[in-house]
């Protein structure tokens, strides 16, 4: 911009607006590569996630914070939270909840705003102290996340997470709670598959307290089935059912049990998930009297291993 004075009064300063101008339009050149080199690594990285390509992801994360520390703190800040994100997302994802937790700690932002993007850094920081081992920490974490997700009703993992963490703590009441949770959440996001899985493990964590009756485990067994039986997706179910198997022979329900069983055998594809569910279909005839199935069942899962 040109003084109101008139620079032909003073011919020698002319140059100097022009060369602070030039090196103006130089920096901001730099910074708009710095930023397109920013979004391009980061696309990149997300890209190679999906793909499953963890370590090429890693990589391309740690480049782009690189990229966004080298940025004017004052003006970036968000750019460079956006990349501590990611890169500590990553570092938890492939195993390094550690110095995954110092930025995701790093991009938390000073104030406290609302939405999902929010919601998904306190999620992941609640991932990183789950793995870490300090479950009151991950908790924490997880109600924090809870907070930004279920006003857009997508709290469903979350749910699932801290159910995790209460059985790991030894409360199984406070699991139930939260799997069913869970459960309702999957089931109305159109998520069947997990729906079950949770509900399954729900009915697992009744079992374990004891303050619920047969028929009220059963009733949740059921549910878990039924919803089983909706998924598209057979990639779990095996387990699924084998899991149900095994909530219904602690009922002692063991004609439901060898059914469940027989539906997870084919589901299995897993030498080692075969031989367990052939066990379990052997200790279901053996509890039926079917001793002659219950060896060759047996005999079976001895021969896979």
């Amino acid at each position: 911009m040109s003084s109101p004075n008139r620079e032909a009064v003073f011919p020698e300063p002319e140059p100097e607006p022009e060369s602070s101008n030039c090196k103006k339009k130089k920096k901001k050149r730099k910074r708009l590569q710095q930023e397109a080199s920013i979004q391009a690594l980061t696309r990149a990285g997300h890209g190679a996630l999906q793909a499953g390509r963890n370590h090429e992801a890693l990589s391309s994360f740690q480049k782009a914070f690189l990229l966004a520390s080298k940025a004017p703190r004052t003006k970036d800040i968000s750019v460079l939270q956006a990349c501590a994100f990611n890169l500590g997302a990553a570092y938890v994802e492939t195993g390094d909840p550690a110095r995954g937790l110092e930025l995701l700690l790093q991009a938390q932002p000073a104030q406290n705003p609302q939405g999902r993007c929010h919601g998904d850094q306190c999620f992941n920081v609640a991932l990183a102290y789950h793995a870490l081992g300090d479950l009151p920490q991950a908790l924490n974490w997880y109600h924090r996340a809870l907070g930004h997700y279920q006003p857009q009703g997508n709290q469903g993992e979350t749910q699932a997470k801290m159910g995790a963490c209460y059985q790991a703590l030894g409360q199984p009441e406070q699991a139930v709670h939260c799997l069913q949770e869970a459960s309702q959440a999957y089931a109305l996001a159109g998520q069947t598959q997990a729906a079950a899985l949770a509900l399954g493990a729900a009915a697992g964590c009744m079992l374990k307290s004891g303050q619920h009756g047969v028929g009220e485990v059963v009733q949740v067994l059921e549910e878990s089935r039924k919803l089983a039986e909706r998924s598209t997706k057979t990639g779990l179910l095996g387990p699924l059912y084998n899991d149900l198997g095994l909530g219904y022979a602690q009922l002692q329900l063991f004609p439901l049990a060898l059914e469940a069983f027989l539906q997870a055998l084919p589901l299995c594809q897993e030498p080692g998930e075969q031989a367990t569910v052939l066990r379990n279909l052997g200790m279901a005839h053996n509890a039926l009297g079917n001793y002659e199935e219950a060896r060759d069942f047996h005999h079976k899962a001895a021969n896979l291993h």
